[in-house]
């Protein structure tokens, strides 16, 4: 079973698309401390209901990681024997089975093994996802998937999604072991290969415990001054970083980029509402959270 839910491709013109797309993308706020000018809670949505047959397949990497970050934040409530939020699965791409599955509380293996079986043939990374849950729980799973769809996600993909696949790997790679060195945790970090940063440097990094080291790698990736070494301080970095990366890339009216620029700002905004509005306890927990790393 794939991820995202069936639907009929658009018929609209792939240019008509970009022109409403730049329109939609000055009109959202970036500002932590401001709301954006418009709604963007269904954004992914609505551009997935306007692409075309082509624009969709060759954007269904990055969808498939949208997707797969709504089963993720869904199997966290799951598995803790709670139903997920509304909010959670509202206007997620995740295909409606899948959805359903969420809401079956109170039997965790099962919920897990019927994940697997369904997902396993079109997204081979899912493999022993029962064996996982059994031996790491919900932690493993979370693991398992979200490394899995990053770099299946990377085989597929060519150009400028690549690039942010890419990078996208190389910003998990950095959170987790600012999070894992904030946690006092002694066992390497299982990284995530496909960035740009060799993950030989990044061991050594783990290993020397160098935050100077990786404060300045960050900042030479993101092309973004790094006020602090904190762990929040890194994330924003980086966040900042993709953004400028993008709206490089979001330049060719005519080109992916644009589309990929304008989901990615549409997430982050979504992002900064939420600490805007204060839903979480600890910033830290928000880390990360904004694609699934």
């Amino acid at each position: 079973m794939k991820l995202l839910t069936p639907a009929k491709p658009s018929e609209l013109p792939a240019d008509t698309l970009l022109a409403r797309l730049r329109y939609r993308r000055a009109a959202v706020n970036l500002a932590i401390d401001q709301a954006t000018e418009v709604p963007v809670a269904d954004a992914v949505s609505w551009v997935y209901r306007r692409l075309n047959p082509h624009l969709r397949k060759r954007l269904e990497p990055f969808l498939d990681l949208l997707a797969m970050r709504s089963l993720v934040l869904g199997l966290r409530y799951t598995l803790a024997g709670d139903p997920p939020p509304a909010a959670v699965l509202r206007y997620t791409l995740l295909a409606e089975p899948l959805c359903r599955s969420l809401m079956d509380i109170g039997d965790a293996e099962g919920t897990v093994a019927r994940l697997e079986t369904a997902l396993v043939e079109d997204y081979p990374f899912v493999t022993g996802l029962l064996a996982t849950y059994r031996n790491q729980g919900p932690g493993g799973v979370e693991l398992q998937l979200a490394e899995g769809i990053l770099q299946f996600g990377l085989d597929r993909s060519r150009g400028v999604l690549k690039e942010v696949l890419s990078y996208l790997v190389d910003m998990r790679n950095c959170l987790t072991i600012h999070k894992l060195w904030r946690w006092q945790v002694s066992q390497p970090p299982a990284l995530v290969p496909g960035g740009w940063i060799a993950k030989a440097k990044l061991q050594h990094i783990w290993a020397s415990h160098d935050s100077d080291r990786l404060s300045r790698l960050v900042a030479s990736l993101s092309g973004e001054p790094l006020d602090s070494s904190s762990s929040i301080a890194v994330e924003q970095c980086l966040l900042q970083g993709m953004t400028r990366r993008l709206r490089r890339a979001g330049r060719n009216p005519l080109g992916l980029g644009l589309i990929i620029e304008y989901l990615w700002r549409a997430q982050l905004a979504m992002h900064n509402q939420v600490l805007r509005e204060g839903m979480a306890i600890d910033r830290e927990e928000l880390l990360g959270e904004v694609l699934l790393l």
